[in-house]
């Protein structure tokens, strides 16, 4: 058993193996390095095992077999415990403590991809120079189509004493974050925003004639606002490890008072 700060959670995905998944990433206490779980079956844990964003879970956890990045492990779901939450009554100073460490945090994304070329590195960290846009594209009709379908079929064929009523929302339009590093080499990057908090924003404000400026607002206006010092969380494609993608955010206060302990 070993224990786990989590930091990312993504929407969750359609998996034939496991009916749905969570890209779940976190530190391990015991090395304070970033770790990616598989498989996590989030909306159908018990109450008991549902974990938020900087909390420490306690698991069986094991180097992934099937999956030959250093930071894949497979978890025991039916050994996930919770323990305590980590909160930001100290300006986000224990967060940080544990988070924003040398051997998670890359200097940009160059860095990080010449990483995944030498090491095969799948996580990081990584602090944008500047934010350029975000952009909110529509899938096409074929696109959903298909996701639809795999879903449908996969849902067809559960064993009959699974929940069959709480079948996942196709989200119909994909997130971008464009950014550029603080790098001589960095061209800009057009990234894909996988995090929970942005599609569930979506999921609620959907119905909305201005949900689209929500959005922004929330990325470019609370996440990256003048008063936050904001981190990327990226981790790459299983079976395209040269394509990175946004797992999440962390935008502790920028004036924040660093503890010496």
């Amino acid at each position: 058993m070993r224990e786990v700060l989590v930091i990312v959670k993504t929407y969750p995905e359609i998996s034939k193996k496991h009916r749905e998944t969570v890209c779940t990433a976190g530190i391990l206490k015991d090395t304070r390095k970033l770790i990616r779980l598989y498989p996590i079956r989030y909306r159908y844990l018990n109450g008991e095992q549902k974990f938020s964003k900087y909390q420490w879970i306690i698991a069986d956890i094991e180097k992934a077999a099937t999956d030959d990045r250093p930071e894949s492990y497979t978890v025991t779901p039916d050994s996930l415990q919770l323990s305590h939450k980590i909160g930001t009554k100290d300006q986000w100073n224990e967060r940080c403590r544990w988070i924003l460490n040398n051997d998670n945090m890359f200097d940009s994304v160059e860095v990080l991809k010449d990483h995944q070329k030498r090491f095969n590195t799948s996580l990081g960290i990584v602090k944008p120079k500047e934010i350029t846009n975000v952009k909110i594209e529509a899938k096409t009709e074929d696109e959903l189509e298909g996701s639809i379908k795999k879903r449908d079929l996969v849902y067809q064929q559960l064993d009959l004493f699974e929940d069959n009523d709480n079948n996942l929302e196709i989200i119909p339009y994909r997130f971008f974050l464009e950014f550029i590093c603080d790098n001589k080499n960095c061209e800009g990057h057009k990234y894909s925003i996988l995090d929970w908090e942005i599609a569930q924003l979506y999921r609620k404000i959907a119905n909305r004639k201005d949900w689209i400026t929500q959005i922004k607002d929330k990325i470019q206006g609370e996440i990256f606002s003048p008063k936050r010092e904001t981190f990327l969380f990226l981790g790459n494609m299983a079976r395209r490890h040269h394509i990175f993608c946004i797992l999440g955010f962390f935008y502790p206060p920028k004036n924040r008072q660093l503890s010496l302990f």
